[in-house]
């Protein structure tokens, strides 16, 4: 996959891609932008998880853009980047942090 944009991607993609990634920036994760797919990793997670976001039209919701997952599942409408970048920070973020302060 090239990073540079070939004109085969749908043209509205890239600038929500772009969007999502600082969305993530701002909450403090690491992201590489590519043409196709925004790549996500939290700064110091041992477990050196990742997700890689694409952003496409999906047929079952009147092809209306939406970002998905390296698996393909569907995580948001693209226009609901901060729906989207909540998602992926949850899907990120280990379990123990998520725990809360009940100690």
């Amino acid at each position: 996959m090239t990073d540079r944009f070939d004109g085969t991607e749908h043209p509205h993609a890239y600038p929500l891609l772009y969007t999502l990634a600082n969305a993530l920036a701002a909450r403090g994760f690491t992201t590489s932008l590519g043409a196709r797919a925004v790549t996500v990793a939290r700064p110091g997670d041992a477990s050196l998880r990742t997700q890689t976001i694409t952003c496409k039209p999906r047929p079952i919701d009147g092809d209306r853009l939406w970002f998905f997952d390296a698996l393909g599942e569907p995580i948001a409408q693209a226009d609901q980047v901060i729906d989207a970048a909540v998602i992926i920070a949850a899907d990120l973020t280990p379990s123990d942090a998520t725990a809360g302060d009940d100690k």
